[in-house]
């Protein structure tokens, strides 16, 4: 089980760029390509390390690339400069244009701290479009950099799949005047949490007494997505572990998830599980991704979770997105509903403002 190192962490330097007033256009490109500029020398001696960082692998389960690198010359450097996934790689002792463009780009006192080994990832958030990454990759030698990388890969993937995550709520938030209001303010006002309901998608269960809601949405017609939301009061959060996740998922979809006829059921399939502790809209939690199956093995598609404990409804809330999509690649489909469970919030959560919109929770 591995712990998702805090973003802002030891070793990382985050700038966002802010709007002053301009409005800027979406990034450019391909969701999962990565442009990468990097001399010729710097590439030879990094290029398994970038592709083994970059290019992971999903299972869905046939194996997809969460990212795909490829390389451009300096010289086109201002051809991608709206492109949404960029990567400057380059250590302070190179020689080439991009070791001379690293340099101008880092202030002596960032370059300090890159001498000194204390900073080598210098993320820029939307410099010339919405919804960009350009990420600095530097070091004193290339001996420092490579060792930096291979340290942190987690999470140096983890800032593009972020990055692409909050492009995909971007969008979700461009559509709120086609989202469901009406289920939204009824999950509120029965059980004190709401989230997104797109207008595709459509209620396959609500059941109070249960503490599970599912919606499903069923378009194109050989292509499902699941998401579903079960909560729990529980009076010792200390409940909560891994191996505790694993059983509740499969003890609702056991129940609640069932084929029409009622001889099979979901599963978490026993391959592929990862599973790890995160912080997941400020609070701990335990994310699992993998894959689930029909208890019979007549299919199967990959799933994201995330379980937790809310203090300010003292409860377990279970939220989940599942794909069933065996002829297309399903990458981009989890990123979907993982987007829209990141739209989950409790009550406590909400402002007067969108209380009053919603219904104001319960009567």
């Amino acid at each position: 089980m591995m712990t998702r190192l805090n973003p802002f962490a030891v070793f990382i330097v985050s700038l966002v760029l802010l709007s002053c007033g301009d409005v800027k256009l979406p990034a450019t490109g391909q969701e999962d390509e990565i442009i990468l500029f990097a001399d010729d020398s710097t590439w030879t001696f990094l290029e398994r390390t970038v592709r083994s960082v970059f290019q992971d692998t999903v299972f869905t389960p046939q194996p997809e690339l969460w990212f795909v690198v490829r390389r451009a010359p300096m010289a086109d450097f201002g051809k991608y400069e709206k492109h949404m996934n960029r990567i400057l790689l380059a250590p302070l002792d190179g020689t080439g244009p991009a070791a001379e463009f690293m340099r101008r780009s880092l202030g002596p006192s960032v370059q300090q701290l890159v001498e000194q080994g204390e900073e080598f990832v210098i993320n820029k958030y939307d410099p010339k479009a919405r919804g960009q990454i350009l990420m600095y990759l530097t070091g004193p030698d290339l001996a420092s950099l490579r060792s930096s990388m291979e340290n942190e890969a987690p999470e140096l993937l983890y800032y593009f799949k972020r990055t692409s995550l909050r492009r995909e709520l971007a969008s979700v938030q461009s559509e709120s005047g086609y989202h469901k209001k009406e289920i939204e303010r009824s999950l509120l006002k029965r059980y004190d949490w709401t989230m997104t309901i797109q207008h595709d998608y459509l209620v396959a269960r609500d059941s109070a007494e249960g503490g599970f809601f599912w919606v499903r949405r069923a378009t194109p017609a050989d292509m499902e997505r699941w998401i579903f939301v079960a909560w729990r009061e529980v009076k010792d959060p200390r409940i909560l572990t891994d191996r505790y996740a694993i059983a509740l998922r499969d003890s609702l979809t056991r129940r609640y998830m069932r084929t029409i006829d009622e001889e099979a059921f979901v599963e978490i399939a026993p391959y592929y599980l990862q599973i790890e502790n995160i912080s997941f809209l400020d609070r701990f939690a335990y994310e699992m991704r993998g894959n689930w199956r029909f208890s019979d093995k007549t299919g199967g598609g990959p799933f994201v979770n995330y379980t937790f404990y809310d203090e300010g409804t003292r409860r377990v809330y279970v939220l989940d997105g599942s794909i069933f999509a065996p002829r297309v690649e399903k990458k981009k489909l989890i990123l979907q509903v993982d987007a829209l469970l990141h739209t989950f919030r409790t009550i406590h959560e909400l402002s007067d403002k969108e209380k009053v919109e919603l219904g104001e929770g319960r009567d």
